[in-house]
């Protein structure tokens, strides 16, 4: 396929063409935001004060120095990346999505200053295309996953749309923030300043590089894009510089059906382990009038789809059907004696993904309530090489954003950790999770923390301490994350023994504001 009609299907695949961008029935089709949304929603913050953490931001930030409580530990050097939406309302409009906001990218650097632990933070919106054109502008240009904002501007593809608000990570001297459709934006580590779209190789440029890799033990970077009936695979090397592009494989292969949103992944030794969930993507159909709840349109007769494919030729693959089911995110896989074994977070429908998320948004305080089977729940997956058929255990909680010992990635990860929320503590009237669990998938004994009724607890990371060997013990480990407090009105970064989340955090470092609330990040030890 040659690279301009590439690059028009992608743009056509989000539901807007090149040519048609500016067709006045759109405009005359849209349901513009109503005049009012920002004031109704500043009325709820003040009634449910959680909700000032999707308020957004229209600035960056910076503080030099966090005030820290408790010890912090010396051995723990790095930078600490978080991405998530971050601008949501300009010229009066409110986006009416969660997905939708611009990203800005936050960077926790924990270093050590005359024998002291010191913590700064800076936080920046990436300058993708779109960004940079509204900031001119004024005001929203472009059609969203969830608001009704009219196309004003003639587009070109994906990253005309991408806001770079997914995921963050350092990777070979660059930061990486990604979407879920288009290119990564390289960032410059030492001042988050953006550099531009990455091309990973010729030809390709605005090709989907999804918003969640995986850097195995090597140090190669893993991953995937979709788009239509075509799956594209990406092995990054560890070679990188800042100033030179690390080698790079990539392959492309159609599959045996479209796809609508796959946003993650796994991998093993020696497969790709792809879920596809039955819901389409009508990319920029609410501002064409439709509903949520038929942008993301759920195909419930369907069953969930797992695409597994050698990581050396993808074109040898197979697909295994397990029930109905709804999947944002994997925990890990590994193989053992021809099966493979997949841990991820799944639900029933789009429950959050047409409703939670745009009712949050608008301030909506009478979130309806969630049963058993609406709630995302651990799941147990095996994928029998051999015979082609899959299983599934669902276990008892209430999870989200899964994450393992990051030395475990792709082989054997005895813990899971996650936050947690609607099950545990059924009283917190609040979209998301206040509390912390550490599975032992081995015993399934829990390990859990709760922050507080106050508190949103965000996705948080284990990370093996120096010289630590998680074959032996994975939880010789500190795990760190953000939380929001929405009585002190502030963002902290807190850090505890993986072999104790019970007992609290041993250091906490407080920003004196808060930051929006993230999706997904990672660490890079200094």
């Amino acid at each position: 396929m040659e690279r301009r009609q590439f690059i028009e299907s992608l743009a056509c695949a989000a539901g807007i063409g090149a040519a048609s961008a500016l067709r006045p029935a759109w405009a005359q089709a849209a349901a513009p935001a109503p005049l009012n949304a920002i004031e109704r929603f500043d009325a709820a913050v003040k009634q449910a004060p959680w909700l000032a953490a999707v308020k957004g931001t229209a600035v960056d930030l910076d503080c030099e120095s966090l005030a820290i409580e408790g010890r912090w530990p010396a051995e723990l050097q790095g930078r600490f990346y978080r991405n998530g939406p971050a601008l949501f309302e300009r010229n009066g409009v409110r986006y009416q999505h969660w997905f939708d906001g611009d990203g800005m990218v936050q960077q926790f650097t924990f270093s050590q200053r005359a024998g002291k632990p010191h913590v700064s933070h800076r936080g920046r919106f990436v300058r993708t295309v779109k960004f940079e054109r509204e900031q001119a502008a004024g005001e929203f240009l472009t059609p969203t996953f969830g608001s009704p904002i009219p196309a004003k501007v003639a587009t070109r593809g994906p990253d005309d749309f991408n806001t770079a608000n997914t995921n963050a990570i350092e990777h070979g001297g660059r930061v990486l923030a990604m979407w879920e459709g288009g290119s990564a934006f390289e960032l410059d580590p030492a001042t988050l300043a953006t550099r531009g779209p990455v091309t990973w190789r010729e030809g390709w440029a605005q090709v989907p590089f999804s918003a969640h890799p995986k850097l195995d033990p090597q140090g190669v970077l893993w991953n995937f894009g979709t788009f239509g009936d075509r799956l594209l695979a990406y092995q990054i090397g560890a070679d990188g510089k800042a100033d030179r592009m690390p080698t790079t494989k990539t392959q492309m292969t159609k599959l045996p059906l479209r796809v609508g949103m796959v946003h993650d992944f796994a991998i093993t030794d020696r497969y790709i382990v792809v879920p596809i969930p039955p819901v389409t993507l009508d990319f920029g159909a609410v501002a064409r009038g439709a509903s949520p709840e038929q942008a993301f349109a759920w195909r419930s007769a369907e069953p969930l789809r797992i695409w597994v494919a050698e990581k050396d030729d993808i074109s040898k693959n197979r697909l295994f059907e397990l029930p109905n089911e709804m999947i944002f995110h994997v925990g890990n896989a590994h193989e053992q004696d021809g099966v493979i074994h997949l841990s991820y977070v799944g639900s029933s429908g789009t429950a959050f993904l047409a409703g939670d998320a745009v009712r949050m948004m608008r301030g909506e305080l009478d979130r309806p309530a969630h049963g058993a089977d609406d709630r995302s729940h651990t799941v147990l997956a095996q994928l029998d090489l051999r015979s082609g058929k899959a299983t599934r255990t669902a276990l008892d909680d209430s999870a989200e954003f899964p994450r393992v010992n990051p030395q475990r990635i792709g082989t054997t990860a005895r813990y899971l950790l996650n936050p947690t929320g609607w099950k545990t503590f059924p009283s917190r009237p609040n979209y998301w999770f206040h509390g912390l669990a550490l599975r032992d998938l081995q015993t399934g004994k829990l390990d859990r923390y709760d922050y507080g009724a106050d508190v949103t607890a965000e996705e948080h990371l284990i990370i093996p301490k120096r010289g630590a060997d998680a074959a032996r013990d994975e939880r010789n480990a500190w795990v760190i994350g953000t939380s929001f407090d929405a009585r002190r009105k502030q963002t902290a970064v807190s850090v505890f023994e993986a072999s104790n989340l019970a007992a609290g955090p041993v250091a906490v470092a407080r920003l004196p504001y808060f930051i929006p609330l993230g999706f997904h990040g990672n660490f890079t030890a200094a």
